[in-house]
């Protein structure tokens, strides 16, 4: 395979950031990865690594009844089993909420659901064992017994009173409202033909794709943790300790 550099002319420095459309950028990672050199999380293995696998709800919204995890904890290569009423204890909440944007809200969430699941996919049980395979047969071995509640899934009727409020702790369900006034709005609206139309756009985000992958990697002795992630947010994952990107 032959790999054509592209001339060293082709973007300048007077040319980034902004005209990058059209033209043939370098990519000075390209060998090592048509090589099969690149390196990526699932490719890291380091001793007595240990893998956890989730089990996650199938309802938007649901009581969590009961976990019957026993049959699975008694499979060969597990090594631990663990729900959120256990984590709950240990790991404090996050919040959501952006200092630049006042009045934005959002409700605790755990790092795995105590008592409710609030969305389609919310872990609700870790399994750790100590291969992949391990952990993944014993997690279809969990029973969890649901009690699934009303979900919201239109923003259109999501504040009206009839529908149910997902967070009750936060009186309704808008997360975020902000409103813009510039000169005398209402004059202007009362002189000027008014066109109105609603518009709506599906969750998206401009970034690469980012596969939920980790390995975390604590050494005892220096009392230091690695955490490797495939992310272009490695200020949210970092704590006092590094954080590298795979």
């Amino acid at each position: 395979m032959t790999v054509t550099r592209a001339p060293a002319e082709t973007l300048s420095v007077l040319d980034r950031p902004n005209s990058y459309i059209g033209k043939t950028v370098p990519r000075p990672n390209l060998d090592r990865l048509l090589q099969g050199r690149g390196q990526y999380v699932s490719d890291l293995e380091l001793p007595r690594m240990a893998h956890a696998v989730f089990l996650r709800s199938p309802y938007a919204h649901a009581r969590i009844v009961a976990i019957d995890a026993d049959a699975a904890r008694r499979m060969s290569g597990v090594i631990a089993i663990v729900t959120g009423r256990e984590l709950e204890s240990v790991i404090t909440p996050w919040v959501g909420v952006l200092s630049h944007l006042k009045g934005l809200k959002s409700a605790p969430q755990h790092a795995i659901a105590v008592d409710r699941v609030c969305w389609q996919g919310e872990a609700v049980a870790a399994v750790v064992a100590t291969s992949r395979a391990a952990a993944e047969d014993a997690m279809e071995q969990i029973a969890v017994d649901y009690e699934e509640l009303e979900a919201v899934t239109d923003m259109r009727t999501a504040l009206d009173p009839a529908t149910p409020v997902i967070h009750a702790a936060l009186g309704d369900n808008l997360a975020f409202e902000r409103t813009l006034d510039a000169g005398d709005v209402d004059h202007a609206l009362s002189e000027s033909e008014v066109v109105e139309a609603d518009f709506i756009f599906g969750r998206h985000t401009g970034v690469t794709l980012e596969p939920r992958a980790v390995v975390a990697d604590w050494n005892a002795a220096e009392a230091r943790l690695t955490i490797y992630q495939g992310t272009q947010r490695r200020t949210w994952c970092r704590t006092s300790q590094p954080c590298i990107s795979g």
